[in-house]
């Protein structure tokens, strides 16, 4: 029989009441966790290859690149046992908590609806899938909510548990204090490892263009503690102009301590029978994407600043931006200092005209994407390289 000691006795100022709060330090023989290990069911991805049953990571991205799609597309495919963004199959199906802590329950209600006509699940199908939503991000300094948190999943046991978004449950804390953000997450990673599942958190990256990948997730906190971390990029965005159909090219990564590096690029379309009636039926689909629609490759070579700035042109379309627009899209003025920001901005923009990949929208003092404010997104950031597709 299996030895547990307790190397943590609740301290003499702990109640009775509280010392069963107090976490506990259990040491075991490595003989007896291995056959401990060994009459358990064989371990079990839950989207293959992806991501590993039981895991905790961090799924980030650049504005506007989808992650709430992500999540809802993860709690469709986990809750109906289909895989994930058509491409990663569920292997450990079941039921789902959703934290959705960025929009009212009618838009998440409505994104469900689309991601599972996608799948081809009826609206009834669609209405009796097993996931559980709370509308407001837990806390997660709060032992109160971690509580509640643990109650829930006792109650409806869910294979996967998903936090959208990670910076309205972190409250003060800074995503650069590895220890703070350590601390933070460790605490939702006990509770939900205890309770058989996976946690998904979604992310954002930095507004500064530093980085690449995985690296540009915000802070390092969370990229040193997911077990998986997944990517995701914008190589192209447009909108139609009759139908406002959004069609999105991403290039997804993921990579873990368990899970091959691998990546794929995906084309997310998004469209509303009408886009003036936020209740009328929107439509979602996901298909791999082999050439980028055939849009032009082109190696520019730039620095980081300069890369910051063409995307935030992107983002002011034709008529392009200020430099102190331009300077505010980037994040640069955070520190107050707004002229040294706007500097910056300037300089990058100089770098760009010269290369001929900016250009001053006509008649004013603003500056857009060369090609009449075409889009340019990065797609391959060792070779510094982009694809440019024109508004129209």
């Amino acid at each position: 029989m299996e030895k547990e000691r307790d190397a943590n006795p609740a301290p003499a100022s702990v109640t009775a009441a509280d010392a069963e709060s107090v976490p506990d330090l259990v040491f075991r023989k490595f003989a007896d966790i291995a056959a401990d290990v060994a009459t358990r069911e064989p371990r079990q991805f839950l989207f293959e290859p992806v991501m590993v049953h039981g895991d905790y990571g961090v799924m980030s991205a650049e504005k506007k690149a989808g992650k709430s799609w992500g999540g809802v597309d993860a709690a469709v495919s986990c809750a109906a046992g289909l895989p994930w963004l058509g491409e990663f199959p569920c292997r450990t199906a079941g039921a789902v908590v959703f934290f959705y802590g960025e929009g009212s329950d009618a838009k998440l209600t409505r994104r469900i609806h689309a991601v599972a006509e996608s799948k081809g699940l009826t609206r009834e199908a669609a209405d009796a899938l097993d996931i559980v939503i709370c509308c407001r991000a837990p806390k997660l300094s709060d032992a109160q909510h971690l509580h509640l948190i643990a109650k829930a999943l006792a109650e409806f046991t869910p294979k996967l548990v998903i936090l959208d978004p990670l910076y309205l449950s972190v409250g003060g804390a800074k995503g650069s204090d590895l220890f703070a953000m350590g601390d933070l997450l460790g605490g939702i990673q006990r509770v939900v490892q205890d309770a058989d599942a996976t946690l998904l958190i979604s992310h954002h990256w930095n507004k500064g263009g530093s980085g690449s990948g995985h690296d540009r997730s915000s802070g390092v906190g969370p990229q040193e503690w997911g077990r998986f971390l997944i990517a995701v990029a914008v190589v192209s965005k447009r909108t139609d102009d009759q139908t406002k159909e959004s069609t999105a090219v991403l290039k997804w990564q993921f990579a873990g301590d368990e899970i091959p590096d691998s990546e794929v690029t995906l084309i997310r379309r998004v469209r509303a029978d009408d886009s003036k009636d936020l209740n009328s039926p929107m439509h979602y689909s996901v298909t791999r994407d082999g050439a980028h629609d055939g849009y032009q490759p082109r190696v520019p070579e730039v620095t980081d600043k300069q890369r910051a700035v063409l995307v935030a042109m992107s983002e002011f379309g034709e008529v392009g931006g200020s430099p102190t627009d331009l300077a505010r899209e980037c994040g640069w003025d955070k520190d107050g200092d707004k002229g040294k920001a706007r500097s910056a901005a300037q300089k990058a923009i100089n770098g760009l005209l010269k290369k001929k990949l900016a250009e001053r929208s006509p008649g004013t003092s603003r500056y857009r994407v060369s090609g009449g404010g075409a889009v340019w997104h990065l797609i391959n950031e060792s070779a510094q390289e982009y694809v440019r597709e024109p508004l129209n």
